[in-house]
C-alpha cells in the first residue's frame, strides 16, 4: 500500500527534522593532553653559586698579596689599580655576605647541604686572614712609602738627579693614602662574610 504524503507536509516534518538537529548541543571532542615533566629545581643551586663567587674572590686576593710580597716598589699607577682590586673584592664580599643572609632565611636543616656550607664557611675564614694579611702588608708599604717620599723630597729639593718629582710624590701619596682606605674595607668585608657564612653553616646542619 503506497502512503502518500504531500510536498507541503514533506516539507514541514524535513525542516522540523533540521531545525531539531540545529538546536541540539554540539560535543566537541577534547584531547587532553599530560603535562610535561619538568626537572626538579636544584635545592643546592644558590648554596653552589656562593661557593663558586667566594672561590673566584679568594683567587683576587692570591693575586693581591702576590704583588705585596714581590717586595718590589710599587709605582702610583699600580698601587692605584692594587686599591681598585680591593676595592673590587671587598664588593664582592658583601654581595656574598647578602647571599648567605637570604639563603640563611631559606635554608632547612637536613638537606644534605651542609658539606657545601661548611665549604663556604672554610674559604671565609682563608679569606678573612689574607685580609688581615693584606691590611698588615699595605701599612708596612705605606710606612715605607713615607719614608722614600721624605728621602724623595730632600732630593727633589736639592736639585739631585735621580729623585722624583714633587708632583710625583704627592701622587703617590694620595694613592697610598687610598690603598690603606680600601684595605680596612677589604677588612670590614671579610668579616661580616665569616660570620654570615658559620650562621649559614650552622643552619644548615
Amino acid at each position: 500500500m503506497k502512503i502518500n504524503i504531500p510536498l507541503s507536509a514533506a516539507l514541514v516534518i524535513i525542516s522540523g527534522i533540521s531545525m531539531a538537529f540545529a538546536a541540539g548541543p554540539v560535543k566537541t571532542m577534547v584531547v587532553k593532553q599530560n603535562p610535561v615533566p619538568q626537572a626538579a629545581e636544584d635545592p643546592g643551586k644558590n648554596v653552589k653559586n656562593i661557593l663558586f663567587k667566594l672561590v673566584r674572590q679568594d683567587e683576587y686576593l692570591d693575586e693581591a698579596l702576590e704583588r705585596l710580597d714581590s717586595r718590589k716598589p710599587l709605582s702610583g699607577h699600580e698601587i692605584s689599580a692594587l686599591g681598585l682590586n680591593l676595592k673590587l673584592v671587598a664588593t664582592s664580599l658583601g654581595e656574598v655576605s647578602a647571599l648567605n643572609k637570604t639563603e640563611f632565611s631559606n635554608i632547612r636543616p637536613d638537606t644534605n647541604l651542609a658539606s657545601y656550607t661548611n665549604a663556604i664557611f672554610s674559604y671565609s675564614r682563608k679569606v678573612d686572614r689574607k685580609a688581615a694579611k693584606i691590611t698588615t702588608l699595605v701599612a708596612q708599604l705605606s710606612a715605607g712609602n713615607k719614608k722614600a717620599s721624605m728621602r724623595d723630597a730632600v732630593s727633589s729639593k736639592k736639585g739631585k738627579k735621580g729623585g722624583k718629582k714633587l708632583t710625583q710624590l704627592l701622587a703617590e701619596q694620595k694613592a697610598m693614602a687610598a690603598l690603606a682606605s680600601d684595605a680596612k674595607k677589604l677588612r670590614g668585608a671579610s668579616r661580616d662574610l665569616s660570620a654570615t657564612s658559620k650562621w649559614l653553616y650552622i643552619a644548615s646542619k
